[in-house]
C-alpha cells in the first residue's frame, strides 16, 4: 500500500557523521518507571535492569524490566516483564520486589533481587535465565540465596579478575560472600564488611565496580534524602577507604532515595542513576538517568551534577535500512499514564509470545529516535502493525517539523506489513513517529531504498540441489533484511564474503577425525538468520544432517522452507569449549516437493556455528549400512530401514540396548516380522541389524 507523494518538504541535511545536534533526554526510560538502575555490558550491547514502580504512597514494585542499547542514545524495552515475585515457588510477596542486577557466566544470564519473603523480613533471591531479556526461572526452588533478614535488600555482583565471583548487600550495614561457580550459592558464610572508614555515610544501594586495581564501592548515604558517595579499597573484602560524594542530594529533579550503577562501554563511563523526572513521576514513581563522565587522572570519581541531557553524543548512528523495534526511542511525548488507585502506571508497551511492541496510542503519542543515518536518500518505510486503522505521520528533527510521510494505517486483525513512499528522508537526522489517529499496534519499521532494495538471488546465481550438502556460507545474495539477518554491521569472523554475516575460517578445526575445509557461520546471536535457495530435483522424504561447533549447551536452530518450519528450535550438543571440533548432528526430516524453495536457518540459540546442512535421501544413504553392525547401542531414539535399506521410520527405544529387547520394542510398536537396520538418531555411527520373529 503506497500514497501519493506530497509536495516536497525542504529538510535539512546534517551529514554523515554522527549526529550531535539533538541530545538525549533524562530520563532515558519514559515507557515504565524504572528504580534502581543495575547497567550491564554484554558484548556491543548495555542493558539497564531496574525495577518497576507502580507508584502509591510506598515502593509499589510489581516483577523487574529491562531496557538495552547500542549506540547508548536510543533504548528498545525488551519485554514487559521479565520475572516476578510469583516465579519465586512461593518463597516471595506479590509487589515486595526491590532492586537488583544481572550478569553473565557460561552462558547463562543470573539476576539476583530483593525480595520480601513469605517468611518474614526481606532476602537477595536469584533467577537465570538463558536470554539477557529472559524470562528468568527461580534458580534455588523457592529457597533464598540469603535471608530472611530485614536487612537484606539490594544486591549488587561481579567477577573479579581471577574468576571468583563476590556478591554485595544491605541496609544498614554491608554485608558480603563469595560466590560458588554455579553463581546461586554463598561460598562461604556472609560477613559483615568494616564500616568504620565510611563515616557513618553508607545506607544502602551498594553498586560494586573494578577499575584497574581499585575496587570501588559505590552507594546511597547520609540519610534521607540521599546523596551518592562512593569508598574505595585494595581488596573485594576491604577495608573500605571513604573518598566522597559523587552526585549531591540536593539535584533538581531527585527522589528522596537514589540507587546508582557506573560501567564502561566502548572506552566511554556512563553514571546511572534515578530521578522522579518521567510523567508524574515522583517519590515512589521513579526513573532510570544517566550521565556520561571522565575519571579524575588519580583514578577518583568526580562530582557529577544531574541534566536533562544525558548522553548528548551516541556510539553510532542507528541504520534504518534494516528492522527497527517500534519500542526502541530516545524519548516518549503525549504518553498517558493510568492512575487508578492511587497507583501511575504507563501501559503503551505490550508484549506476548516474545515479541514486543507499543498499544494504546492515542492522538499525539509520539516517540523519537535520534541519529538515523539514511544515507543518499530512502525512498520507502515499511511499518508493521495489527489492529484498528489510523494515521501515523514520519517528522524530521522535531514532532513538528518537515514531514517525510504520512501513512494511513489500514486496519488488520494479523501483524502485517504495509509500504508508504517518504520524501526527502536522507542524511543523518532525528525521526518522529507521531500518532495522528490512534488505535493500531506498532511492531516495527525500516526503510528501503532503490539501491538498498536488491533483489534476492541463489549465491552466485545456482540454486544449491536437494538432495545434496548446503555450504551455511553460501547463503542467498540480496543483502541484509532480505538474505540474511544479522544482529551487527560488522563482519566479526572477516572471511570468504564482505557483508554483514559472519563467517569464520575453520581449517583449524577437526570435522569428526579429519580436518575441517572451508568456511562456517559463525559469531551468531538469537534471532540471526541466513536464507539458501535451493533446488529439490525430486518428491520425496529427507533426513536433516547439520555439521555444527559450540561451546555452550544452549545454542540452537530451526529450519524454515518457504516460511513454514520444518524442525522445532533443536538445541545442539556441547562439542567443546572453543568452537574448534565440528560434529554431524540429525536434526529431523521432511517432506519435499520437487522444484525450487527457499530454506530459511534461524539461530534460537546463540554461539552456534554451522558449517553445512545436508538432506538426504535415506532410501539412498542406507544401502552402504546393511552390512555393518556395532554394540551395545546406546539409549534413545532410533531411525529404521528395511533389510533393503529403505527408510521406514523413527522409533524410541528406551533402554532397549541389546537386539532382542530391540526386537522386542520393534514388534509392540507394529513392525511386521522381518530383518530391519536401526541407526542411532544422535549417533550415526551406532548401527544394528535387528530380526523381529
Amino acid at each position: 500500500m503506497s500514497f501519493a507523494k506530497t509536495a516536497k518538504i525542504a529538510v535539512a541535511v546534517i551529514g554523515f557523521g554522527l549526529c550531535t545536534q539533538a541530545m538525549a533526554e533524562n530520563p532515558l526510560i519514559q515507557t515504565y518507571y524504572s528504580p534502581d538502575p543495575a547497567p550491564v555490558v554484554f558484548g556491543d550491547t548495555l542493558c539497564t535492569y531496574s525495577g518497576n514502580d507502580e507508584g502509591g504512597s510506598f515502593f509499589t514494585m510489581h516483577g523487574w524490566r529491562v531496557s538495552c542499547t547500542t549506540d547508548m542514545v536510543n533504548w528498545t524495552d525488551m519485554n514487559t516483564l521479565i520475572l516476578e515475585a510469583g516465579d519465586f515457588n512461593g518463597s516471595a510477596k506479590k509487589n515486595g520486589d526491590w532492586a537488583s542486577q544481572c550478569i553473565r557466566r557460561n552462558g547463562k544470564y543470573y539476576y539476583y533481587v530483593t525480595v520480601e519473603s513469605t517468611r518474614g523480613g526481606r532476602a537477595i533471591n536469584v533467577a537465570v535465565s538463558d536470554k539477557k531479556e529472559g524470562p528468568f526461572k527461580d534458580a534455588l526452588n523457592g529457597k533464598h540465596l540469603a535471608g530472611p533478614n530485614w536487612d537484606y535488600i539490594d544486591p549488587t555482583v561481579f567477577i573479579d579478575d581471577d574468576g571468583q565471583a563476590w556478591l554485595y548487600w544491605g541496609n544498614p550495614k554491608l554485608y558480603y560472600c563469595p560466590l560458588k561457580e554455579n553463581m546461586i550459592e554463598c561460598a562461604s558464610e556472609i560477613k559483615v564488611s568494616d564500616m568504620s572508614t565510611f563515616n557513618g555515610k553508607y545506607t544502602e544501594g551498594p553498586w560494586i565496580h573494578k577499575r584497574g586495581k581499585k575496587y570501588y564501592m559505590i552507594y546511597a548515604a547520609g540519610g534521607i534524602p540521599e546523596s551518592i558517595d562512593y569508598s574505595w579499597s585494595d581488596s573485594p573484602t576491604g577495608p573500605w577507604t571513604y573518598k566522597g560524594v559523587i552526585m549531591p542530594s540536593s539535584e533538581p529533579g531527585s527522589a528522596f532515595t537514589v540507587h546508582s550503577g557506573i560501567v564502561d562501554f566502548k572506552g566511554r563511563s556512563f553514571f546511572f542513576y534515578h530521578n522522579q523526572k518521567n510523567v508524574k513521576g515522583g517519590g515512589y514513581s521513579r526513573s532510570t538517568a544517566i550521565e556520561e563522565f571522565t575519571w579524575n587522572a588519580d583514578g577518583t570519581i568526580p562530582t557529577i551534577r544531574a541534566t536533562n541531557n544525558g548522553v548528548v553524543k551516541p556510539i553510532k548512528n542507528l541504520d534504518p535500512f534494516v528492522r527497527v523495534e517500534a519500542e526502541t526511542k530516545s524519548w516518549v511525548g503525549g504518553m498517558t499514564v493510568n492512575t487508578a488507585g492511587g497507583y501511575t502506571i504507563i501501559e503503551h508497551v505490550g508484549a506476548e509470545y516474545g515479541n514486543v511492541f507499543l498499544t494504546k496510542m492515542n492522538s499525539g503519542f509520539y516517540t523519537k529516535v535520534r541519529s538515523v543515518d539514511m544515507g543518499d536518500g530512502a525512498d520507502r518505510i515499511i511499518v508493521c502493525t495489527r489492529g484498528n486503522g489510523g494515521k501515523l505521520e514520519l517528522h524530521a528533527g522535531s514532532e513538528n517539523g518537515a514531514l517525510l510521510a504520512s501513512m494511513n494505517i489500514p486496519s488488520s486483525s494479523a501483524w502485517e506489513e504495509h509500504t508508504f513512499d517518504v520524501t526527502d528522508a536522507a542524511g543523518v537526522d532525528d525521526l518522529f513517529f507521531v500518532v495522528k489517529q490512534g488505535g493500531f499496534d506498532f511492531d516495527y519499521w525500516y526503510m528501503e531504498s532503490e539501491k538498498t532494495a536488491v533483489p534476492q538471488t541463489p549465491y552466485k546465481g545456482t540454486a544449491a540441489a536437494v538432495p545434496g550438502k548446503i555450504e551455511a556460507e553460501n547463503y542467498d545474495e540480496g543483502g541484509h533484511n532480505k538474505a540474511f539477518y544479522d544482529n551487527d554491521r560488522e563482519n566479526q569472523g572477516k572471511a570468504y564474503r564482505e557483508d554483514e554475516v559472519d563467517v569464520v575460517d575453520i581449517s583449524d578445526s577437526k570435522c569428526g577425525e579429519a580436518a575441517c575445509t572451508g568456511y562456517a557461520i559463525g559469531y551468531t546471536n538469537d534471532g540471526e538468520w541466513m536464507e539458501y535457495t535451493i533446488n529439490v530435483t525430486a518428491d520425496g522424504k529427507y533426513n536433516i544432517v547439520a555439521n555444527v561447533a559450540t561451546a555452550f549447551e544452549t545454542s540452537a536452530m530451526q529450519l524454515f522452507i518457504d516460511d513454514k518450519e520444518i524442525t522445532e528450535s533443536v538445541v545442539l550438543p556441547k562439542v567443546d569449549s572453543v568452537w574448534t571440533t565440528y560434529k554431524e548432528v540429525e536434526i529431523g526430516s521432511v517432506e519435499l516437493k520437487k522444484g525450487e524453495h527457499v530454506l530459511k536457518l534461524l539461530i534460537t540459540g546463540a554461539y552456534l556455528n554451522v558449517d553445512w546442512i545436508n538432506f538426504v535421501d535415506p532410501n539412498a544413504e542406507i544401502t552402504a549400512l546393511k552390512q555393518v553392525r556395532f554394540a551395545p547401542m546406546a539409549e534413545g531414539e532410533f531411525n529404521v530401514f528395511g533389510a533393503t535399506g529403505k527408510y521406514i521410520g523413527r522409533i524410541d527405544l528406551g533402554s532397549a540396548t541389546s537386539t532382542q529387547d530391540m526386537a522386542a520394542s520393534l514388534k509392540r510398536a507394529g513392525y511386521a516380522s522381518g530383518m530391519y537396520i536401526v541407526r542411532s538418531v544422535t549417533n550415526r555411527a551406532q548401527i544394528q541389524r535387528v530380526q523381529v520373529r
